[in-house]
């Protein structure tokens, strides 16, 4: 253990970062996967929807009450007021406080109108907007914190709430008849907590002092982008909501293990990608474009062979996320976890694209891509059932990626990455999606291919290792950095 930290200790203040964000959120994805198999055996498949239902109805609203403040404008903004980031931070927290009013208005005034459409009681919906309203302090912070490269704070935290949260929702669906209540309210009330303190430490930091220039600022960029952001999330979650509504929330809760369980392999790229914006950002300041594709093409292939092993275990993966009855589910994950791997390539193309302050590029791909996506669950989910709804997904972001690809040629002016590269690589992850339906029964043979998988990867990076380790290694990080 001395020997690690030790280790540690000499890598760079960026590595140090990444490492701990990737540790935090492994932490987190493995405390989910021991709770989701605790939570789908407390509740059935109906009740499981539910709860789905309620999260995915939740990631939609918080578009239009965050204006997400959290996302791109925020790094722009510790970029371009780097001696005022404390006041920029409470000036963006109040205007999205602002904007979740506005939205909750209507809601209360149309109430019956609005519960009925969601499917959801006037109790989860009334709550979900106490949420909304407070959660962006833990938002905006943890970015702010992942920018600065202050790991430690934001690693201690996610692991109290993702170790606290879990335990009070389970403790709560075992002494409530209200399981989807309970598990619920007891679960988001750890987060209000924290959301609270939060809110406490950004004010006395910022000294309780608003700027409006930093509002049109936020908003001059955001708004455009408000449609793009609405697309990300109608991508990830449309596709449960269109379910609950034409076959049930039974199929939406069978079909939402099997997605999250899928979805989890994303919490890989969002811990490398926290500490890749900021490199981006300092490569493309210097038009080192050179350096920036021979990492980014690295890390690419990386994710997508994982992707295809994750693929190659999803039967194991099922029998330990849920029991029998959501089973069927297994045949989700491929197509979910390939478009998983396409959605990627936005943060790959969009990081750049926002460092030229383009956002209405990205606009484009995104938009796009979730209509096809919804027109595609309308007319394929009725016919083929829920598992069309995870290959219609995988069509949609495929498409994304296309589009995002010639947006950022176009604010460039020339390809960065290797076409062919990137062409071959995601074909390779499309191809292992539509093979595994056919031999997930022939366990041999399914596991003898990830064995060879697996020999490949490790073949790749000893072959690579000099490129890849320069992300890691401290003295070629900062060389990376400030050369």
């Amino acid at each position: 253990m001395k020997q690690i930290l030790r280790k540690f200790n000499r890598l760079s203040l960026p590595a140090k970062a990444l490492l701990a964000l990737v540790f935090s959120q492994l932490v987190q994805k493995g405390l989910s996967i021991i709770t989701e198999p605790i939570y789908t055996r407390l509740l059935n498949t109906s009740e499981y929807g539910t709860v789905s239902l309620f999260l995915s109805w939740h990631e939609i609203l918080v578009i239009f009450t965050s204006l997400c403040l959290s996302k791109g404008v925020f790094n722009n903004g510790m970029m371009d007021y780097k001696n005022d980031r404390d006041v920029f931070t409470l000036s963006l927290y109040t205007l999205s406080c602002i904007s979740t009013i506005f939205i909750g208005i209507p809601v209360i005034l149309f109430s019956t109108f609005i519960y009925n459409f969601m499917d959801l009681s006037i109790e989860l919906i009334l709550y979900m907007f106490i949420l909304l309203f407070f959660e962006q302090t833990l938002a905006l912070w943890t970015v702010r914190q992942r920018f600065e490269y202050k790991y430690m704070a934001v690693t201690v935290l996610t692991i109290v709430l993702t170790v606290l949260a879990p335990l009070s929702g389970i403790v709560g669906v075992l002494v409530s008849e209200n399981k989807v209540f309970a598990r619920i309210i007891c679960e988001k009330n750890i987060f209000i907590i924290s959301y609270i303190g939060v809110l406490i430490l950004i004010i006395k930091k910022a000294k309780g002092k608003i700027n409006l220039l930093y509002w049109k600022y936020a908003l001059k960029f955001n708004i455009p982008l408000i449609p793009h952001y609405l697309s990300l999330h109608i991508l990830n979650h449309m596709d449960r909501i269109q379910i609950a509504f034409v076959i049930g929330k039974s199929a939406a809760g069978i079909y939402s293990i099997a997605y999250s369980g899928a979805a989890a392999i994303k919490i890989f790229w969002q811990a490398i990608n926290a500490s890749l914006i900021p490199w981006t950002y300092e490569k493309c300041s210097k038009k080192d474009f050179k350096k920036l594709k021979d990492l980014t093409e690295i890390l690419i292939l990386g994710f997508g062979l994982l992707c295809v092993f994750f693929m190659f275990l999803a039967p194991e993966v099922m029998k330990i996320l849920a029991p029998v009855s959501y089973h069927e589910g297994i045949y989700v994950i491929p197509s979910v976890v390939a478009g998983v791997y396409f959605s990627v390539m936005y943060y790959v193309f969009a990081n750049i694209v926002y460092y030229y302050k383009k956002p209405k590029y990205v606009m484009i791909g995104s938009c796009c891509s979730a209509v096809i996506n919804v027109i595609l669950n309308a007319i394929f989910i009725p016919i083929f059932g829920y598992l069309a709804a995870g290959y219609t997904t995988m069509f949609a972001y495929g498409f994304q990626a296309f589009i995002d690809y010639y947006a950022l040629r176009k604010v460039i002016g020339k390809d960065i990455y290797d076409k062919k590269f990137l062409l071959m690589t995601s074909s390779f992850v499309v191809f292992v999606a539509i093979l595994l339906n056919y031999i997930y029964d022939k366990t041999f043979i399914r596991l003898g291919l990830v064995g060879a998988i697996l020999l490949y990867t490790i073949y790749y990076f000893s072959k690579n290792k000099d490129i890849f380790s320069m992300f890691f290694q401290k003295n070629k990080l900062i060389k990376i950095y400030y050369i």
